[in-house]
């Protein structure tokens, strides 16, 4: 017979003991998130001195078909046997010196939830408490997905949301008139609902349409007909004329790289290395004049000479080392098909591709789930700027305001901000961390985009945060999945924040 079931008799036995040795919930419900931890107590008394051969703890999870233990401290020794829990359960044993036996469960799955019995066995006698825990998954993320009707002047409209337990759908137009919808649920691998609710509505009309996933509130808004896709036929007909627009570009450059190389030939015989003797330079001479002159420390007289020299290096940077032609044409069908659908603001509102760029002194926030296309946003800004004016987005995206555009990948950043700039794009020997600081905080024609930020390095989040503090100029763009900056993402505030939805499978 096993063990804790001879407690539970000698509990029902022996009142005596029990009156003397009691066993306490700290709460007897908790509810606790898909994913996320939880830590269950109870409290016995009189507490024992730990260690303590005759301590025993055990917690249970209950059911009316079987018990199935979790976890149990034998002889001072922590065991969970059972494959469902193990690596995710721990007996906080620290905690056991002051009378409490405490469950902490991690990774929690829906199948967690139910009842547990924590059973505490001592010298002094024994007694037990049974504890509820109820696991939900919020419907956090609503995808939205629009498609012509096979006939006819409508379009379906498609909500799809993942949660537990199972929501409603609700529909209103924007007249606030109740819709029907047709709403289905299926159960994933893990045990939450996939949520799918559609409606067909004229494509002719123009009106709004939402809907509510009603256990969260979570919700996403429709425009007809601005949102809905365009028909093949003129879809093929943009991917033509953007083709003709990359390939008249390259070209554009090729042929103004050839020239200003052939003249740089000509010249380099009859020049000096006297710089206040040379003719004003190219952009590709320029930079070598500074390589040649300044042993590739900026010095210029001024900060518009400094940012105008420093954003040619990292043109350069990104030219040679960056923007591949693959990249580009992602960059390129991306913006165009992509982008014009999935780029919201913070109200779920569609906005367009000059909506991510702040002004002087702003912070912007780029929300997104991972593989919503956050990092493809941060390349097209870097090839627009950089290919300004002959990119093919120049006409959608003016970013000839800006003097320097400086990207940095946060996904492994190990030191502050400004090393972790001039490192990624090798300007170590070209500008001190300090001048850059100094050049960054004034200067409202810098753009910095941090790219897949997520807070938790300290020596990153402190000099940032400092920075940001600081600045009165600089424009700062970062790109994050939610969850990931909760300081950061507190302090932009809503109009600052503009969300990417992740692309929708289509049904």
């Amino acid at each position: 017979m096993d063990w804790a079931l001879i407690i539970v008799l000698q509990v029902l036995f022996q009142p005596s003991l029990s009156v003397l040795f009691t066993v306490e919930a700290e709460q007897s419900m908790y509810t606790s998130e898909f994913g996320e931890s939880v830590v269950m107590g109870c409290k016995f008394n009189p507490k024992p001195s730990y260690p303590h051969p005759d301590l025993n703890v055990t917690w249970h999870w209950i059911n009316s078909d079987s018990v199935q233990d979790v976890i149990r401290l034998d002889n001072g020794v922590p065991r969970s046997e059972s494959p469902k829990y193990r690596g995710r359960v721990q007996l906080l044993t620290e905690e056991l010196a002051e009378g409490w036996a405490k469950l902490k469960m991690s990774s929690l799955r829906i199948s967690d939830a139910g009842k547990y019995q924590c059973v505490v066995h001592s010298a002094d006698g024994a007694d037990y408490k049974t504890i509820a825990l109820s696991v939900e998954a919020s419907y956090k993320s609503v995808t939205k997905h629009i498609e012509r009707a096979a006939t006819g002047d409508e379009v379906l409209i498609t909500c799809q949301s993942e949660g537990y337990p199972k929501s409603t759908v609700e529909w209103q137009n924007g007249n606030l008139k109740t819709l029907n919808p047709n709403t289905t649920a299926e159960s994933t691998p893990d045990q939450i609902f996939r949520i799918t609710s559609q409606i067909k509505v004229s494509s002719s009309e123009k009106n709004n349409y939402t809907c509510k996933f009603t256990k969260d509130g979570s919700s996403a808004t429709i425009y007809i007909p601005d949102e809905i896709p365009l028909s093949p036929a003129k879809s093929d007909a943009v991917i033509i004329i953007l083709c003709i627009a990359v390939i008249v570009a390259f070209v554009s450059v090729g042929v103004v790289t050839y020239r200003r190389r052939k003249g740089s030939h000509n010249h380099s015989t009859h020049s000096t290395r006297n710089l206040l003797e040379r003719p004003a330079p190219t952009a590709a001479s320029r930079l070598r004049s500074y390589d040649d002159n300044y042993e590739n420390e900026i010095a210029p007289c001024n900060e518009g000479d400094v940012e105008e020299n420093l954003g040619l290096n990292v043109k350069t940077h990104y030219s040679e080392s960056f923007l591949s032609a693959e990249r580009r044409n992602q960059c390129t069908t991306f913006s165009a098909e992509e982008l014009p659908r999935r780029l919201q603001n913070n109200e779920g509102h569609p906005v367009n591709l000059p909506a991510l760029l702040p002004g002087p002194g702003e912070t912007f926030f780029l929300e997104g789930l991972p593989g919503s296309g956050k990092t493809t946003v941060a390349h097209i800004l870097i090839s627009s700027w950089t290919e300004w004016p002959t990119d093919s987005l120049s006409n959608f995206l003016d970013l000839s305001a800006l003097h320097l555009l400086l990207y940095v990948d946060c996904s492994s950043v190990k030191d502050d901000l400004f090393q972790e700039i001039t490192t990624q794009l090798s300007l170590t020997k070209n500008i001190s961390t300090e001048k850059l600081r100094t050049l960054l905080i004034t200067s409202g024609k810098a753009l910095l985009l941090l790219d897949s930020y997520k807070e938790g390095n300290q020596y990153f989040d402190d000099s940032l945060r400092k920075f940001l503090s600081e600045r009165t100029g600089c424009r700062v763009l970062v790109t994050a999945s939610p969850g990931h900056c909760p300081v950061l993402r507190q302090t932009v505030g809503n109009e600052g924040v503009r969300k990417l939805q992740v692309q929708p499978a289509k049904y």
